[in-house]
């Protein structure tokens, strides 16, 4: 994976490339291409997407979007277990952007925390398609083989049979259990012997102190039989989103009566027989692993959408969010005249959205090459702002004096340089603060140095 910037619509992307050892593997080639083509199939903003898939000298690359943000896997690496209010709201997003994959009749195959991407926002992104599977498709690998990485593999999946939608909640179920516990579901000697488990039994139990209502809703998407299991991802969206909104004393905290460890209790219903295992099928098991950490893009023909930040409403009328009637000035601005001015250069790569929504850019040293710098600052109007390709947020009125050509120049050092400049406004969080930035690009793209006073 490379971070790059497509330099004629200057944002930045990712680059993922083909190993040279595999590139004229007909089968990891085939697969290359099914990733993009999968990506390319689907228009959601908790599905990564895809801008362009081509070879060149020889090197096969698939260009898509760059997340600001980390890998769930990341997250739990760092922080162990998450809270359970905030686990669901992430297995949320995730189980939506899920139906949309399956709308389009794919099946991702590799649902787990390393391939969900958390934006800096805490939106989430599901990424790697490189395993996903048309329904009707046939198999792009060796007959027998198994696609997918062990701890998150589906009964039906470790069985040797086709996964379906249900194996991506199960496997979403699975993301969910060790966001909560801080642990793997299941644990073994060797990748056969982890994937086996779960034939047999459900899950670990979880040592901690759980909602009965969590409990449920992420016991019933684990269930060995895929019919006893949410009938889509969509349902199971819809049961988190009704544990989050049910009265606290049902959903997120636990009630007093709640026994200290909950117990995930997912063996087979008594009098069933055990599934059979193809002992084959495993020996050919592929671990297919990875996630890349990417911004987002905004594509021509996505929709509009509305950017509602906090404290908005405060800074347009002049109070400190939370306290009303207070002076304000956002994290390293202080008032010049009608607006805010940095207090320190403010440099940025590209500017970049996902289906309408503006996201942070990446701050760059302004003695390294960059693309935008702040000149000056506007509090952000009440309610937030609507990106709209044919309305640029600098053609408002409101912004027209405050980002104007002339307010560009009387920041400049060098006016005579800068007079040419691109202007553009983009909504973009200092610290604890968010203001929509007046910012400035050279022509030729990419620039080095501070060229705006400091106040």
């Amino acid at each position: 994976m490379w971070l790059s910037v497509d330099e004629v619509l200057r944002r930045t992307v990712a680059v993922k490339v083909m190993l040279p050892s595999v590139a004229d593997d007909p089968d990891f080639a085939r697969r290359f291409e099914a990733e993009a083509t999968a990506m390319a199939r689907i228009n959601h903003p908790a599905v990564a997407s895809i801008h362009d898939f081509g070879r060149d000298q020889g090197v096969l690359y698939l260009v898509m979007e760059f997340v600001d943000g980390e890998s769930l896997a990341q997250r739990l690496s760092r922080d162990g277990r998450i809270a359970p209010d905030e686990t669901m709201r992430l297995i949320e997003q995730a189980a939506i952007g899920l139906q949309a994959v399956h709308d389009q009749g794919l099946v991702h195959r590799d649902i787990k925390p390393a391939n969900l991407l958390v934006r800096r926002n805490g939106t989430v992104v599901i990424t790697d398609f490189g395993i996903a599977r048309h329904e009707a498709a046939s198999r792009l690998t060796v007959s027998g083989a198994i696609l997918g990485t062990p701890t998150y593999l589906s009964p039906e999946q470790v069985r040797g049979e086709p996964a379906g939608p249900q194996s991506d909640v199960y496997s979403l179920g699975l993301v969910a259990y060790e966001c909560l516990a801080g642990d793997k579901p299941f644990v073994g000697d060797s990748p056969y012997a982890v994937a086996l488990q779960r034939l047999q039994e459900g899950p670990r139990t979880i040592k901690v102190t759980l909602p009965v209502p969590v409990q449920a809703a992420v016991e019933r998407a684990l269930a060995i039989d895929p019919r006893d299991r949410w009938p889509s991802a969509a349902a199971f969206a819809a049961a988190v989103r009704q544990v989050l909104s049910g009265p606290p004393s049902a959903s997120i905290a636990a009630p007093a009566q709640t026994p200290p460890s909950l117990s995930f209790s997912l063996s087979p219903k008594p009098g069933s027989k055990r599934l059979p295992v193809l002992l084959a099928a495993l020996t050919a098991l592929l671990v297919i692993g990875g996630g890349a950490i990417a911004w987002g893009v905004l594509g021509d023909d996505e929709p509009d959408a509305l950017l509602q930040m906090p404290g908005a409403a405060a800074a347009q009328s002049g109070g400190q969010p939370g306290k009303p009637g207070q002076q304000w000035e956002p994290e390293l601005f202080t008032t010049c005249g009608d607006a805010y001015c940095p207090v320190e250069p403010m440099c940025w790569g590209g500017m970049t959205a996902n289906s309408g929504v503006p996201l942070p850019p990446r701050r760059v040293d302004c003695e390294e090459p960059h693309y935008w710098e702040t000149f000056r600052a506007v509090p952000l109007p009440a309610g937030g702002v609507t990106i709209d390709s044919d309305a640029p947020l600098i053609e408002r009125d409101d912004l027209a004096e405050s980002c104007s050509e002339q307010a560009m120049t009387s920041r400049s050092v060098e006016p005579a340089k800068t007079r040419r400049w691109r202007r553009d406004a983009w909504p973009i969080p200092v610290g604890a603060d968010t203001t929509l930035h007046c910012i400035a690009s050279a022509p030729g793209g990419e620039s080095t140095g501070g060229y705006f006073r400091r106040s």
